[in-house]
């Protein structure tokens, strides 16, 4: 719940995108940053109750499917994929974050921005492709997310202003009934509407 005012360390950091130089992953990065700097890598939560599937998008980043229903506390804390900088160990850090499993078939199915369409004057739409690691290509006979290989995220521009006032998390919404086409869904991110309970 705060812009994103700069990135450190990033030459002693894995690629931001798989299979892309560090250089590449921040020419794509800021591609979505320069068309819409307020919002980038703003983390908004939606669920498919059908599925029971918790999606959290981090736009212009990723959107991850878990597949299960997480609350909001939950999804808004970070999944420890990272190690303390000087000792390597598990921590302690000066915020929380959730452990990670190490079985590939029990994390979450992870989308990676592909490209950033401008729509209108006042609008995005973001494309996410779905990336497996080798060691989770093993899961498909378990995973009911695999159907789904992209993610379209539709999004109007977020006024820069929006982080003078008091800023609030906002939610997303499964269009077409969370229905599947072309391998394909769509996710709109809005305003949370008075009886979402998303935390700020």
């Amino acid at each position: 719940m705060a812009p994103l005012v700069s990135l450190h360390h990033l030459d002693q950091l894995d690629s931001l995108f798989p299979n892309q130089t560090q250089t590449n992953s921040l020419e794509k990065l800021f591609i979505a940053y320069r068309l819409d700097p307020a919002r980038i890598v703003q983390q908004s939560f939606c669920y498919d109750h059908r599925r029971e599937w918790s999606i959290s998008v981090s736009w212009g980043y990723t959107v991850q499917i878990f597949k299960s229903l997480l609350i909001p506390a939950d999804l808004q804390m970070p999944l420890q994929t990272f190690r303390t900088w000087r000792s390597s160990s598990d921590g302690p850090f000066t915020f929380n974050a959730r452990p990670m499993s190490h079985d590939p078939c029990q994390q979450p199915a992870v989308f990676f921005l592909d490209h950033v369409v401008k729509v209108g004057s006042s609008g995005s739409i973001t494309i996410y492709e779905r990336y497996v690691a080798d060691e989770a290509k093993k899961c498909k006979g378990a995973d009911n997310t695999i159907e789904v290989q992209r993610i379209r995220v539709s999004a109007l521009t977020l006024d820069p202003e929006y982080w003078k006032n008091v800023p609030r998390r906002q939610c997303c919404q499964l269009m077409d009934g969370g229905s599947i086409k072309n391998s394909s869904i769509h996710i709109r991110i809005r305003k949370c509407r008075p009886q979402e309970t998303i935390t700020a």
